[in-house]
């Protein structure tokens, strides 16, 4: 085939709905972690929507290069479609079919590529879609949102428009409204300025998802961990323990219901039920991270509760050992793991590893895929670290400072803004004419957008340092700002 008829074929193939078109970053993923999870998605579903893991799993083989495998995994998927939604097949094709014409012309069989564009064609016609190669369906954008929220949290707000536009065609859809309650959760979860029941747009979505498919115990354990962070926890454990009910062996349900146990005080009934779901799913990060935090906590109880703590060290010891082990493993297991990252780095501290604990923070900053609040709490973290165990005062300040900078909402730059200030604030007690104290007041102020105090901050700073280029390009640009 000639090169034009190359890249007229490659324009066409840019124009379907598929995984090789939705912009997936192979660098946001650990792809031996996000195939255990596909795995383990099809082995415990209970929707009909085992298609779609084939589908993404078909994409991260083209991802390893191995397109033999993602022909297997996307025949896979067609059988399951043919299976599980024979009425309607073609409608839950267009994504397959056009993940099929993708992984065709990257194995140089330009024919079979040209075939399955040509079935996209043919289902877009017999739909009556304005295009020959896309098709505004539910399914579609259905299978699109549960592709980008199986990715990473990057996606997660493109994941929930996806629903949206999958609900308007089709309200009704249980899948969906799933996927769309799942995605608002996700998105409101790390919000640490928690919103009031009346503002939260999760609560609604699943409730109305529980509507539509009063069986759907996903959102029976999300609603009941929702209801929770409201105060509700008699209402929410009915959720609970209903969904817990329902589907006894399903590690993604255990997983959500021991996590309510632990923040409702029963750790220990925790431990059990991830220690069972592990039996069912040893390589699952998330559990390992689970197991892990019920240690930490109970360690923090036990050292700040206990009256003579050298008797309880042993058992303290032992709490921070298991904690590590889980950690460590949910780390291996999925390497961009911000959040088991960081917990393996406070039990590292723990135990003064602080080595062990730069090489934690090392693999961190290392992370593509960072979102503003992810990024926030690790330069906060780290800070902290510098701060009291290697009374690196000034290296802590340039961190609190990054952290700082992001202007976005949350404990953590609360965090940062705090410590900057305790700083600044003790530096001036001992030398109220200290200039590195005033030019970290002075930051502060800018960063909060309170300008006329940052200003008097930064001139009281260069009158004890008049030669500082970082104060004065700051009070600069205050200057011409205001």
């Amino acid at each position: 085939m000639s090169a034009e008829l190359l890249e007229s074929l490659k324009s066409k193939l840019l124009q379907l709905e598929c995984h090789f078109t939705w912009g997936l970053k192979n660098n946001f993923i650990d792809i031996e972690d996000y195939e255990e999870r596909m795995h383990n998605e099809i082995k415990f579903a209970e929707m009909k929507s085992v298609y779609h893991c084939y589908n993404r799993l078909a994409y991260a083989s083209h991802l390893k290069g191995n397109y033999e495998e993602a022909l297997a995994r996307l025949q896979k998927a067609e059988e399951s479609i043919r299976k599980d939604h024979a009425n309607d097949a073609d409608q839950h094709s267009v994504v397959n079919y056009g993940n099929f014409a993708w992984v065709y012309y990257y194995r140089d069989r330009k024919t079979e590529s040209e075939n399955y564009l040509q079935k996209v064609q043919n289902i877009c016609k017999k739909l009556g879609s304005p295009s020959l190669y896309t098709v505004p369906l539910a399914e579609v954008y259905g299978e699109k949102g549960w592709t980008l929220l199986s990715f990473c949290r990057s996606y997660y707000v493109e994941a929930a428009e996806c629903f949206e536009k999958a609900l308007k065609e089709n309200p009704i859809d249980p899948e969906c409204n799933t996927g769309y309650a799942v995605a608002l959760y996700r998105l409101e979860t790390p919000v640490y300025v928690k919103c009031i029941p009346e503002q939260s747009k999760s609560l609604p979505q699943l409730k109305r998802s529980l509507a539509v498919n009063p069986n759907d115990t996903l959102c029976m354990v999300l609603l009941g961990l929702k209801l929770q962070d409201f105060g509700k926890q008699r209402e929410g454990l009915e959720y609970i323990e209903q969904a817990l009910q329902k589907s006894p062996d399903v590690p993604h349900v255990i997983r959500y219901v021991a996590k309510f146990l632990r923040k409702y005080g029963s750790i220990d009934m925790s431990l059990d039920l991830l220690n069972k779901a592990l039996e069912k799913t040893p390589n699952s990060a998330f559990l390992h991270h689970q197991v892990g935090i019920c240690y930490k906590q109970k360690m923090f109880h036990l050292r700040d509760t206990a009256t003579n703590p050298r008797r309880h060290s042993r058992e303290i010891g032992n709490l921070i050992r298991n904690g590590i082990y889980h950690f460590e493993l949910a780390a291996e297991l999925k390497p961009q793991f911000h959040y088991a990252l960081l917990d393996l780095a406070t039990m590292y501290k723990q135990a003064h590893h602080f080595e062990k604990v730069e090489e934690c923070f090392k693999k961190l900053y290392d992370i593509p895929s960072h979102t503003p609040e992810n990024l926030q709490e690790i330069h906060v973290d780290y800070a902290l670290f510098l701060l009291k165990n290697k009374k690196l005062e000034s290296n802590a300040v340039l961190y609190f400072k990054e952290g700082l900078k992001i202007k976005n909402p949350s404990k953590s730059r609360c965090l940062c803004s705090s410590n900057l200030l305790k700083i600044a604030e003790r530096k001036l007690y001992i030398n109220p004419k200290d200039s590195t104290a005033l030019g970290i007041l002075g930051f502060v102020h800018l960063q909060n957008e309170k300008k006329s105090q940052a200003i008097d901050c930064y001139k009281k700073a260069l009158q004890y340092d008049p030669d500082n280029v970082e104060y004065l390009n700051a009070l600069t640009e205050l200057q011409l700002s205001l």
